[in-house]
């Protein structure tokens, strides 16, 4: 029988690793996740926390700055559901009521989504397909945006990746622990109260669990629908609250039916941000490399692993259900409300690159890292860039030169959210089509008839009328159109995309060179 010291020598043993490397393998990654973490919070310190508040945002605002029984209301008439704004409501109690403070709340919940990302990646591959996931996570310009806007869509994203996290561990252990599932349903619960198109996340884990069975563990089943009536049964009061109020959408901007442009253009975002058409089509031009690049690495490694058929799973379904949906149901194809795909997206791109040689893999990764920055860049620097709305700038012009006896005029009616936030002026803020928003209920429906009523009613016996026109809703033409075949413009001046002032002269006892002068 050999000895010990044979049986040492031999290798028997596992070789003890020193100090030095346990600490470089430990260091290392928790170096790269403080500095991935750290890069949201300096882009959004350096360019995103000051811009000007943005409609949703004002909305969000508006909305908790209610009682707790009118933001349930409110929220379900809002096609969304409460917990984000419940908990929003909390934090400005206790942090502050600014913008800034209310900002950074989504930002906390993109920076602590970056961890949460490495574990799901690091899980279902390996440490370098985790830490280059969450490289792209945090230089991402879609999430930069949404990490420093005051809706739930961080909260969102954060909630699917925990989310994910235990779904794989189901999928992965063979005989999962309570405190898995408890982790799974708990996490289900939070999602669903964040965000509708949660569903779709649940929906491709089931999809992927019948298709896949056989990877489950045995029993998997009936806890799935344990987990699903829990959820169900705490979802359905909810639902049912939102049917007898029957206000859901009524104040929401109407959306238009989804293209096969907008399909790809919602990729494009996810990888280099809102850019102007131009540069959207010479980044969309890339696809075609990327696709080569993508099947060359798949030759190479030709087994599809479990979980990169699950990633693909949510992100296929999700979109496919939500643009063919727009078309059944309602239009919902809106590239935001699938900001829950984007780990998933760029956890299976992360993959890919391991299936390179490392000069290649290395190559090819800094490249797609480059061309991110670059899109970062655009979106901060770009004044025209679509989703940029310039309210602050707008309204302060208003406040400089408008008098109390005159009017000021906003369409669409739901775009008073971001303008009485920055509005000091003396003349009444109205809205065509005429509405009160502290009424439940729909915005009134735009008529040609009724247009010439309402004007007169706005207008009344003004002096000076400031148009201020953004998020077309199918009749901007037509109210741009009717003040100025009737009164004359004095004014006009674009703040940012789609939003416009036009100043007109109401009355014709005024001297317009007067009025021209105060508006220099």
């Amino acid at each position: 029988m050999p000895s010990e010291n044979t049986i040492k020598s031999a290798g028997a043993y596992p070789k003890q690793r020193g100090t030095s490397s346990v600490l470089r393998e430990t260091v290392s990654p928790l170096l790269c996740i403080t500095s991935c973490m750290a890069l949201p919070i300096v882009f959004s310190y350096l360019f995103f926390l000051g811009q000007s508040l943005r409609l949703d945002e004002a909305q969000s605002l508006w909305q908790t700055s209610r009682s707790f029984g009118d933001i349930f209301t409110v929220v379900a008439g809002d096609v969304h559901v409460p917990l984000y704004h419940i908990v929003l409501r909390f934090w400005r109690l206790y942090v502050g009521e600014s913008i800034t403070s209310a900002r950074a709340l989504s930002l906390l919940f993109y920076v602590i989504s970056i961890p949460a990302l490495y574990e799901v990646a690091s899980y279902a591959y390996n440490r370098r397909v985790a830490l280059f996931s969450i490289l792209l996570f945090s230089l991402s310009p879609f999430m930069n945006w949404y990490g420093n806007e005051v809706r739930m869509y961080t909260l969102f994203t954060f909630f699917v990746i925990l989310n994910q996290y235990f779904y794989l561990r189901i999928l992965r252990e063979k005989t999962p622990r309570d405190g898995v599932w408890a982790g799974y349903i708990l996490t289900a619960l939070l999602g669903v109260f964040t965000h509708y198109f949660f569903f779709l996340n649940l929906a491709a884990e089931a999809l992927f669990y019948f298709l896949r069975r056989d990877l489950f563990a045995r029993g998997s089943f009936k806890r799935f629908v344990f987990a699903a009536g829990i959820v169900g049964v705490c979802f359905v009061p909810w639902g049912l609250y939102v049917v007898k109020l029957g206000t859901a959408g009524f104040q929401e901007p109407v959306l238009a039916l989804p293209s096969s442009v907008d399909f790809f253009n919602a990729f494009g975002q996810f990888l280099y941000g809102f850019q102007t058409d131009n540069i959207n089509t010479f980044f969309l031009s890339l696809w075609p490399i990327t696709v080569i690049l993508g099947l060359i690495a798949l030759r190479r490694n030709r087994a599809f692993m479990p979980e990169s058929e699950y990633f693909l799973a949510t992100i296929l379904l999700s979109f496919g259900i939500a643009f063919f949906g727009s078309f059944v149901i309602a239009p919902v194809f809106v590239s935001r409300y699938l900001i829950f795909t984007i780990p998933s997206l760029y956890i299976l791109l992360a993959s890919l690159f391991e299936n390179y040689l490392p000069p290649v893999r290395n190559m090819a990764q800094w490249s797609f890292a480059c061309l991110m920055i670059a899109g970062l860049m655009l979106e901060i620097v770009n004044p025209t860039m679509p989703v940029k709305e310039n309210y602050a700038q707008a309204v302060a012009f208003i406040n400089d030169h408008v008098n109390a006896q005159d009017s000021v005029i906003l369409s669409a009616p739901f775009t008073i959210y971001p303008v009485q936030y920055y509005y000091r002026g003396s003349a009444p803020l109205l809205t065509l089509p005429i509405w009160n928003q502290y009424t439940y209920g729909a915005i009134p429906v735009f008529t040609e008839n009724n247009l010439p009523q309402e004007v007169k009613e706005d207008v009344g016996a003004s002096q000076d009328i400031y148009l201020l026109l953004s998020y077309n809703q199918g009749y901007e033409n037509n109210i741009k159109n009717y003040f100025d075949s009737h009164y004359q413009m004095v004014y006009q001046q674009n703040f940012s995309n789609d939003l416009n002032l036009y100043v007109y002269k109401a009355r014709y006892d005024t001297s317009t060179s007067a009025i021209a002068s105060r508006l220099q």
